[in-house]
This record gives C-alpha cells, structure tokens and sequence, in this order.
C-alpha cells in the first residue's frame, strides 16, 4: 500500500531518532563532557536530550517528506521498521541500566 510523502517522511524520522535517542543516553551516561555540555545548555541533561530528540524528529521529517525516499516505501515495511527500530532503541537502553539496577 502505497503511502503519503509526510507519512514516510515522518516514518523514517521516527526510525532515525528511535536509534538516535539510545545512542545519545549511551554517549551522555558514558562521557563525562558531554553529560555536562547538556546540563549546561538547557539546565538539565534529560531536558536537552528530549529537546535535541524533538528537534531532531521534526527536521529530519520535513527533510524526509522532500526527498524521494518515501517512494520506495510501503506502509508494512515502514511500520516493519519503526517496530525494529523501537526495540533494538529500547534493548540498548535497557541493556545499559538493568547492570545498574542491581544495588537499587
């Protein structure tokens, strides 16, 4: 089934920025300077992070929905890999705070 331009632009966005949102928890947990780069630019570090999140969906979606690259999708691939995408970015997540867990 054929799809809408901002469907898949917007779809794609979400793939991109699902995997984005793990390895920018990663980078921040994992790197001392970066962690407090974001708590100095917007007060908090989750507070950049979600802001840098939704930027970065929103511009990556309109730039998305002005290519091409919505043609070659289907809304069952797309979907195929929005799911993919949603659980490798929780599983990368969770593998890095569930060792964390254990003194909790």
């Amino acid at each position: 089934m054929k799809i809408e331009k901002y469907t898949a632009g917007f779809g794609l966005s979400l793939i991109v920025t699902s995997l984005l949102n793990a390895v920018i928890l990663l980078l921040k947990e994992t790197n001392e300077g970066i962690m407090n780069g974001m708590k100095a630019a917007l007060g908090h570090h989750w507070t950049t992070h979600g802001v840098l999140v939704i930027v970065l969906f929103v511009v990556l979606g309109f730039v998305f929905s002005g290519t091409k690259m919505g043609e070659k999708w289907d809304s069952r691939k797309l979907l195929t890999c929005i799911i993919w995408a949603v659980i490798i970015g929780g599983v990368v997540i969770a593998g890095f705070f569930l060792p964390h867990l254990k003194g909790a």
